[in-house]
């Protein structure tokens, strides 16, 4: 998931959109020096990453990857969540996407000053540049998977997955109609008994996460 879909999964506190933020930042197992709201948030981005990063709903899509960026799929379908979500967006939330965005970026700015720099510098771009609405057309998302690959160890033409929503666009939104409920019922969940006690993983290995 990218970071639309993040924030909505999210409860709406500022320390839970924080926490949420710093999902991407954050290291390690042990999130005590956080309060525990920000810290229970944490824990609900890896879930989410996780559980995105294994779902068989995806499976279909990834596999359509092109043979040089299918060891990217897991990021072009993070991407194309936020480009489904954007869609849809009347389906999943009563607010509108205008005003959903507008609140997250003032709560990120009134906490970018609590995160670490990386992340505050973020919290705060991300209101100027209205980084969660980037995925709205198909050349946003060209634009957002270019930056992603300016990121990773290597050149990669990532951008070049974005054809994928004119190839497979039916997969694509089929894949987000297997996903997202699922997402949606462990956030309305969290943290579910069994993992209350139980920190979930940092992302496995890999590219980077997308979060843009």
């Amino acid at each position: 998931m990218n970071h639309l879909a993040h924030f909505l999964l999210a409860p709406a506190s500022d320390s839970a959109r924080m926490g949420t933020l710093l999902g991407d930042f954050a290291r390690g197992t042990d999130l005590s020096t956080w309060p525990q709201e920000v810290e229970s948030a944490i824990r609900l981005h890896r879930r989410i990453d996780a559980v995105t990063d294994s779902h068989p709903a995806l499976a279909e899509v990834k596999n359509a990857a092109p043979a040089h960026l299918r060891r990217y799929a897991g990021i072009l379908t993070d991407v194309f969540c936020d480009h489904v979500l954007i869609a849809q967006w009347p389906r999943w939330s009563d607010a509108s996407l205008e005003a959903f965005c507008a609140d997250v970026y003032a709560s990120l700015a009134r906490t970018s000053k609590n995160m670490p720099a990386p992340a505050g510098s973020l919290a705060l771009r991300m209101g100027d540049y209205d980084i969660m609405r980037a995925c709205a057309t198909r050349e946003g998302v060209a634009r957002v998977l270019t930056r992603i690959a300016s990121r990773l160890s290597r050149p990669v033409p990532l951008a070049e997955g974005a054809a994928m929503l004119d190839t497979h666009r039916p997969a694509i939104d089929a894949a987000f109609e297997g996903l997202f409920p699922d997402l949606r019922a462990i956030a309305a969940n969290w943290p579910a008994p069994a993992l209350a006690l139980t920190p979930a993983p940092p992302p496995t290995p890999g590219p980077a996460r997308t979060s843009t």
